[in-house]
């Protein structure tokens, strides 16, 4: 079978030191050839130095001897001497004379014998010697004498080397090898110990270790595999930790998204739902076994697709994106046929590399949302009682006049209708039946404006007609009768039949003086001036405005000039009204109001004088002066350490200028010392009106800068909920004629609480105008608006008594005690039960007959109801029962009228109550105390 690729060769399977072992051994052949190589050539030269010794000492000996005995005739002694010196010299083998005839030969008898192998000699290689020498005697006789030397003691002096030499080579090589059998088996039994610690080891017993014995390198082994292993198992218990770790966060992270409001569902890459909270389950109808592994457009289908739905999630895939998507208006469509209107945010899940894992998709119902703003935007666009489109309606409306009179060539008249002697009527029949009459008012108007004219309700007795596409004047004067005639008529409610007149005042605008500034508000001015024209002249009448002759009342030069040259005078003054978060008590900012110290009228109010020139460029020059002086006493605050947000009232005139921005930029630049977001700018609806684009624009480059906007006298009906969405004002200032009728009328109140949620929905701050009282003060914070100005905190100030009085403020004890607790709504008449008896008590004045029947029912329910079950144990709640008893006793008293000839004791009434108002402040304050109590024990509970 043929290796793979991956299969190692059989000897790199061995052992390391196995491995070694050829390589040593071929290293000690290798050596020991050399070595006994360099031996032959050692012992063969000395065999050959110990033969030319031998052949030395014969011709130094024996060829003397020889040359002596050649001149004895006889032979006989020549051939003694050769046979003695073959027998006395082993070394000789053989010894031959010749000379002429005459060859004497003798050989040794006892040659040396041999002490080595046989094999030696085939290994060392050196034959016998033989050396022939010639002798001459001194009588002329020459013979040759040949020599021939044994190799034997060559070899036997060899071969005694050469066997030390190999015992000691065999000895050698024996103890290597031993060594090395020693240092196998050493490595063997420290890779076994090794193979069994591994073993144990990954069976889990992470605790294995090896012991530290033998040589330095089992040693060394040893440490290592226990250091790793001490390593490995930290990082094991580090990574088991972890994962504990990532399970309880799991698990948490799991209960969170179940108790979360908002449903959760998470998808892979391919869009297959990998997991989907309860809350998204109970909106898609698929539980979470159904819906895994579904794709998202099964489980989550959507009825509508705007923005990153349909064709561009289709496109561009979730995880590609860069930021968060987010889709307001979008339908989710349950498998019942249920329709539930949701808000969704869809982000891609990235691992920590930036890639892409999934995407998350977070949505919740906003069905009672979005009907909560549909509800809040018609109550803004209408009016409540009758249904009939407010002033802020008819912006759009009359817009779209102006451009179809305009391009028909057509006159547009607004019709302001007044219901003569309506109050009379109001106060005769009740309330309710003024309401029903107001009511069919309406509905007479509406069946004559059908879908041909306009039709607002302003507020009380006041309606607007816009008269569409008129021909003449005369055309529109046959309308109005129309609409007088059909007014006119009876009134059947209930069983009473009630008359009615009114009187409409008409402003028209001309075709040929139809320009951009051409407004609704004018308009409205001019037919009010009309229309008390027609009351002044005997009601149930129409009246015409003459444009004309009011354009020319109202644009007195010297009017004009001698404001120009109040401001040149430095007659102008700014006034400051404080700004109070009610429910921390603290003032957090100043209105900046313009005052003109006239030399002869005194101090004159903006209402005199601004209107005058609001529509001339001196409104400009006035605006940048109030600005100036609003930052240089703001920068006299900030050394005293008085960092308050100053608000500035701006034209319309000036706000629409080209350069308003960067003249607002070089004002700020001069006092550096100030921060911009210190800075808020009040705008008023005509600066609105004009370009909402321009105005939108406008605001955000000032923003920019750093200044604040407030959308000034909202609620009054200049104001729509598109111009509130369009405009990215941070506070909404609730205009102060609601606000200070809110305690009485359920309207004003209505709108105050649709205006204040409005804020809340739009995520803007609001602020109330006109808290005369403590008792507007704590309505306000009942409905969840905490900021106010108004004459019950303070009136408008000079700027160097401003800071005195913020020293010595001291806002009410109802404000205090409401925001510092957290009161049940359900205790409100408590906090309100003051003004009520205050209320009471000047209407027995008027009218005593009927102060039983207006007694506050509010507070009396209250009193007998949850104030007995809350709070009849304080003292202080007995001894206000017991000063209601004595003022009610006096009032129907009071109410018998005169008796016996004696007066009406009316002081006594304000005394007892006086005495009343004592009662209900200690109670105030008990009832705080009880409160906080009993918020501590129940703190004390929850957290023991």
């Amino acid at each position: 079978m043929p290796k793979t690729r991956d299969e190692a060769p059989a000897w790199l399977t061995l052992s390391t030191t196995t491995r070694l072992f050829l390589p040593i051994l071929l290293l000690i052949v290798v050596v020991g050839t050399v070595r006994y190589q360099l031996m032959v050539k050692i012992e063969t030269r000395s065999a050959e130095a110990h033969f030319a010794q031998e052949v030395q000492w014969v011709q130094k000996y024996l060829v003397p001897t020889i040359a002596q005995m050649m001149e004895s005739d006889s032979a006989e002694p020549l051939a003694t001497l050769l046979r003695t010196e073959s027998q006395s010299n082993p070394d000789i083998a053989m010894l031959r004379w010749h000379s002429g005839a005459q060859t004497l030969e003798s050989h040794n008898l006892q040659p040396a014998q041999a002490q080595y192998p046989a094999w030696f000699v085939t290994w060392l290689q050196i034959a016998p010697y033989t050396a022939r020498l010639d002798v001459t005697s001194t009588g002329g006789h020459s013979g040759e004498l040949t020599v021939q030397i044994s190799p034997v003691f060559a070899f036997n002096s060899a071969w005694s080397r050469v066997r030390v030499q190999l015992w000691i080579g065999a000895g050698s090589i024996l103890t290597i090898l031993g060594l090395m059998f020693w240092v196998l088996r050493i490595n063997r039994r420290v890779l076994q110990r090794l193979a069994v610690a591994t073993q144990q080891f990954q069976r889990g017993n992470l605790a294995t270790r090896m012991q530290v014995t033998g040589p330095l390198e089992a040693r060394t082994l040893a440490t290592t595999f226990n250091n790793m292993a001490g390593e490995v198992q930290t990082l094991v218990a580090s990574l088991t930790h972890a994962q504990a770790a990532l399970q309880i966060e799991k698990e948490r992270a799991e209960v969170t998204l179940s108790s979360i409001g908002d449903a959760v569902i998470t998808t892979d890459l391919a869009g297959c739902i990998l997991s989907l909270n309860a809350v998204a389950q109970q909106l898609t109808g698929w539980t979470h076994q159904q819906a895994l592994g579904h794709p998202l457009g099964e489980v989550f289908e959507l009825l509508e697709e705007p923005g990153w739905a349909a064709g561009h999630a289709k496109q561009t895939p979730l995880y590609q994106t860069t930021s968060v998507v987010h889709a307001t208006h979008q339908t989710l469509l349950h498998p019942s046929g249920e329709r539930i209107a949701i808000e969704t945010t869809a982000a891609p899940i990235r691992q920590a590399d930036g890639t892409a894992m999934g995407c998350v998709l977070v949505f919740r119902d906003v069905s009672e949302k979005r009907q909560l703003i549909q509800e809040i935007s018609w109550q803004i666009g209408h009016d409540v009682l009758t249904g009939l489109h407010n002033r802020a309606a008819m912006e759009e409306p009359f817009n779209l006049a102006i451009l179809q009179a305009r391009h028909h060539h057509k006159l547009l008249a607004v019709c302001l209708l007044d219901l003569d002697h309506f109050q009379p009527i109001n106060t005769r029949y009740g309330s309710s039946c003024g309401d029903r009459l107001l009511q069919q008012v309406a509905q007479r108007l509406t069946e004559f404006a059908g879908d041909d004219h306009g039709l607002a309700r302003l507020g009380g007795d006041e309606f607007v007609l816009l008269l569409k596409d008129q021909n003449d004047l005369t055309e529109v004067q046959q309308q109005v009768d129309r609409v007088q005639a059909l007014l006119t008529a009876p009134y059947q409610i209930d069983d009473q039949t009630i008359a009615l007149t009114t009187s409409i005042g008409i402003a028209v605008t001309p075709r040929g003086e139809m320009h951009s500034e051409t407004n609704l508000d004018t308009l409205l001015r001019h037919a009010d001036q009309a229309m008390v024209q027609a009351k002044q002249t005997g009601r149930n009448r129409s009246h015409l405005f003459d444009a004309q002759r009011d354009q020319e009342v109202q644009t007195h030069h010297h009017q004009r000039t001698r404001i120009h040259q109040a401001l040149l005078d430095g007659e102008l003054r700014l006034y400051y009204q404080p700004k109070l978060n009610m429910r921390t008590g603290t003032v957090f900012g100043m209105e900046a109001l313009l005052r003109w110290q006239h030399p002869d009228q005194g101090v004159v109010g903006p209402y005199h004088f601004l209107p005058l020139v609001e529509n001339t460029d001196l409104i400009i020059d006035i605006g940048e002066w109030v600005l100036q002086q609003a930052l240089q006493q703001m920068q006299q605050w900030a050394a005293q350490g008085l960092h308050w947000v100053v608000s500035v009232n701006i034209a319309a005139r000036h706000f629409q200028q080209p350069d308003f921005v960067d003249r607002l930029g070089s004002i700020l630049a001069a006092f550096p010392q100030v921060s911009p977001s210190m800075l808020e700018l009040e705008i008023l609806e005509s600066a609105a009106l004009e370009d909402v684009q321009h105005m939108r624009n406008v605001m955000a480059a000032c923003q920019q800068l750093g200044v604040q906007f407030a959308l000034d006298d909202f609620g009054t009906g200049y104001s729509s909920l598109a111009y509130l969405k369009r405009l990215p004002a941070n506070t909404l200032k609730i205009d102060q004629a609601f606000v200070r009728d809110m305690l009485e009328d359920p309207d004003d109140l209505t709108l105050v609480e649709a205006v204040v949620g409005l804020a809340k929905a739009f995520n803007r701050q609001v602020i109330a105008e006109g808290v005369e009282t403590v008792e507007h003060g704590l309505l306000l914070l009942q409905l969840g608006c905490d900021l106010a100005q108004g004459y019950g905190i303070a009136r408008p100030m000079p700027a160097d008594t401003v800071a005195a009085w913020a020293a010595n403020f001291i806002p009410g004890k109802a404000w205090r005690a409401w925001g510092a607790m957290q009161w049940d709504t359900a205790d409100f008449p408590l906090l309100l039960a003051e003004h009520d008896h205050q209320t009471w008590v000047a209407s027995i004045a008027a009218h005593p007959a009927d102060a039983e029947a207006n007694y506050p029912a509010r507070f009396g329910n209250w009193y007998a109801q949850r104030g007995s079950t809350q709070y009849g144990q304080l003292p202080a709640f007995t001894a206000v029962g017991t000063a209601i008893l004595r003022l009610r006793d006096h009032s129907q008293v009071l109410a018998k009228g005169p008796v016996n000839g004696q007066a009406v004791d009316m002081p006594k009434l304000h005394d007892l109550q006086a005495e009343l108002a004592t009662q209900l402040a200690a109670l105030l304050v008990e009832a705080t105390q009880k409160q906080a109590s009993r918020r501590a024990t129940r703190n004390f509970m929850v957290y023991s």
